[in-house]
Formats: C-alpha cells, structure tokens, sequence
C-alpha cells in the first residue's frame, strides 16, 4: 500500500489528505486560510466559486477566519440557520467548513442570503450541528491531541449569549410574576418525586395513590407558555420517571421502553390537560403494579439456577425463533434433564412458559402501539398470522383484535 510522504509540502498534505477522505463521508464544503484570510485550498465537488460566500463577499471572509483564529475551535452561528465551523490548524493554516444549513430553509431566506454575499443562490448544504461539531472535533483533536466532549463544545458554541440572557430574562419574569400574584402557586419539593419513585421502586400502590393526590400534585413548574403542551411536557417527565424506576428494580428495559413509548405517544394526542395528567397517573399505576408482581414473584419462586437462566434465556429471545438445543448448548445442560427440571418446578413445559410470554408481549404490543396484529406476528415470530390468532385465543379466550378493543385495555392501564 503506498504511503502519502509530506517532505516538501509543509504540513498542509496530511491535512488535505484527510480532508479528501471526509469529503467521501460528508461533502461538506471546506476551506483552508492563512491566518491573513489569504485563500489558500477549497474542498468540495469542484463546482465554480459564484456560490462561495468566501470568495464573493471579502470582508465577511475576513471577520470569520479572525474569528476562528481567536477561539481556535468554534461554530459560528451569527446567521443561523446558516452556521460555520472552524479549527485553527498548524502552519499558520486557518480550516473553515460551510456554509451548512442545520435546518431547511426557504427560498426566500436563500435569496437574501445570497444577496448579502454578493454570490449566486444556492441552497446551503444541509447537515445536523452535532456531525459540524463531531468533524470539527476530529480534526482538531487529530492536530492538538486534545479530546473534548462532543455536549461541552456544543453548550460553549451553541448556546449564544443572546439565548443565555432571554433565559435569565425568563427567570426574572416568572419570579417577578410569582412575587406580584396573590395566589402564588409555588413548585413542588423534590420530594414529591421521589416518594412517587420510592412507591413504584417498593410496589406500593397504596403509597402511590397517597403521593400523586397529595397537595403537592398541584405545584407543578410550567415547562411551556402553552398550558396544554406543559401538561403534555409534565405528563412525559412522570411516565420517564415510572418506567425508569420499574427499570431500576429489575424489570424488562425493552418491556418498559415499549410502555414508555405507548403512553408518551398517547400523551401527544391529547387535546385536554386533565386527559395528560391522567396518563401519567395511569402510567405510574401499572409500573406500580407491575413492580409489586416482580416483587412479590421474586420472594416465592424457589427454582433452581438453571431453570433462572432458561427463562432469562426465553426473556431476551422472546421475539426470535426458539431453539431448544441451543439454549441447553449455552447454559450447558442437556434438553431433556432440563425440560424435567422445567416442568417440576414450573408446573408447564418450556414451550408452555415462551408461549405465555409472547403472548403477554403480545398484548402489551396491542394495549401500547398502534402496530397492527400481522406486525406483531411477525416480531414474536410467529409462523403466520392466524398461527398467532390461535396461540393468543389458547391463552387469553380472545381473538387479539377483540383484545385489542375491549375494556381490557383499560383494565390494564388504568
């Protein structure tokens, strides 16, 4: 394989080189200054300069690259969505990516853009802030050695000095509103959450119906000027902090992330503030419940360590087609001494216990998503839909789409 050999070329071919690369990955478009705004390489499709602000507008050319010189590594952001990014380099050298647009923009924004610039309208390339700031880095961690977190570099890069001020602005204005009103509606302490957590971490759905109807439950913050989106926002924070407490005992991330996900959905469809704040109680209920059944499982179950491991085993495989030999091979045990154990300390067979727990997926599939019943076929691994139609019967006395529709789901979450 040959080599690249930089004698003769200063130290601007490794870079090039490596710019040539990424330009395969992203073709973002890049240009190379001396620190003196001298124009010294562009990278990009090899398209004519009519478009490259850096070319038509001089002088704005001049204030980014001093820029960049100044803080050696930055996003410049003064015509967001429109943003730029820089590293100071070795040699005097001065590397400029964008123009990038991190958003879509109109034609007319294009227009005026162009206008500014003196060059030609041309729709920016568009890619995310972060890859801006995850290239950048690179680079400049593969020129100084220096590793810096991708959240630190946006917070100092992103976050304007405008953004910071109208944030303290809003501290004011909401103290100053709270001071002035004679009915002061004061935030919660942390304690409210935490006696909701400690009511779902111990199962306990006595002190979970006490914690959310105490007088604490009316002294929420306002995470939004719209009162409907702050209850939405509200409601969401609480289903996390449900699902993540049932998590934190030991229940099926996977379980509880498809729990998480049904109710949040649910919650962004709502059109009342009492119908999200419902959710969420309803949310935290089933966590509840569902914690006080893992609890109470753990304290009578008397199996051994192998038939543990066989239903850890089917837990994390529910969804994929079931191999009997295979399991026995990883928990190395033979089929038939570990069917025997199965069945003595379990009181059903191993095919029994999968077919129970898909199908216990599959009516927590049908409570909390809108996927229809052939999908869930399918993910479960069923050989075909009417195979799962009769499995679900078998199990539950309903057909999945009568599951699906009756009061059942409103059992379960409410």
């Amino acid at each position: 394989m040959a080599s690249v050999n930089n004698k003769g070329e200063a130290n601007i071919l490794p870079l090039s080189y490596g710019l040539s690369l990424l330009k395969q990955l992203l073709p973002v478009p890049t240009h190379i200054f001396k620190s003196d705004s001298h124009y010294y390489e562009k990278f990009d499709k090899g398209e004519h300069d009519s478009w490259n602000v850096f070319k038509t507008d001089y002088e704005f050319r001049v204030r980014v690259v001093q820029k960049v010189k100044q803080s050696r590594l930055t996003i410049i952001a003064d015509e967001k969505p429109v943003v730029y990014g820089g590293v100071a380099c070795a040699d005097d050298l001065i590397l400029i990516i964008g123009p990038i647009s991190i958003t879509e923009i109109d034609q007319n924004f294009c227009k005026l853009y162009a206008l500014k610039h003196n060059a030609e309208n041309v729709v920016p390339f568009m890619c995310s802030v972060q890859k801006l700031a995850s290239i950048l880095l690179l680079i400049h961690s593969s020129i100084t050695g220096e590793y810096i977190y991708l959240s630190d570099f946006l917070k100092e890069t992103v976050l304007s000095d405008d953004i910071i001020e109208n944030t303290n602005k809003q501290f004011a204005r909401i103290f100053s509103e709270q001071s002035q009103s004679l009915n002061v509606r004061t935030h919660n302490p942390g304690l409210f959450e935490e006696s909701i957590k400690n009511a779902i971490c111990t199962g306990d759905v006595a002190g979970l119906k006490r914690a959310l109807n105490s007088i604490y439950s009316s002294m929420r913050g306002t995470l939004s000027r719209n009162s409907l989106r702050s209850a939405k926002n509200l409601a969401i924070v609480d289903i996390t902090i449900a699902t993540r407490a049932a998590i934190d005992v030991g229940l099926s991330v996977e379980e509880m992330y498809t729990i998480s996900d049904g109710f949040i959905m649910e919650v962004e469809d709502c059109k009342y503030e009492s119908d999200a704040a419902a959710l969420a109680h309803a949310c935290a209920l089933r966590c509840t419940q569902k914690v006080a059944k893992f609890l109470s499982d753990q304290k009578t179950k008397s199996t051994s360590l192998y038939v543990d491991r066989a239903c850890q085993y089917i837990d994390h495989h529910v969804n994929d087609k079931f191999d009997l030999q295979e399991m026995c091979s990883k928990l190395k045990i033979s089929s038939s001494y570990l069917s025997k154990l199965f069945k003595q300390e379990k009181n059903m067979s191993i095919g029994d216990y999968l077919r129970k727990r898909k199908i216990e997926i599959a009516k927590m599939l049908l409570r909390t998503t809108d996927r229809n019943i052939s999908e869930i076929a399918m993910i479960l691994s069923f050989n075909s839909q009417s195979h799962f139609g009769r499995v679900f019967l078998k199990e539950t006395g309903m057909t999945p789409a009568a599951y699906k529709n009756s009061k059942a789901i409103r059992d379960s979450l409410l």
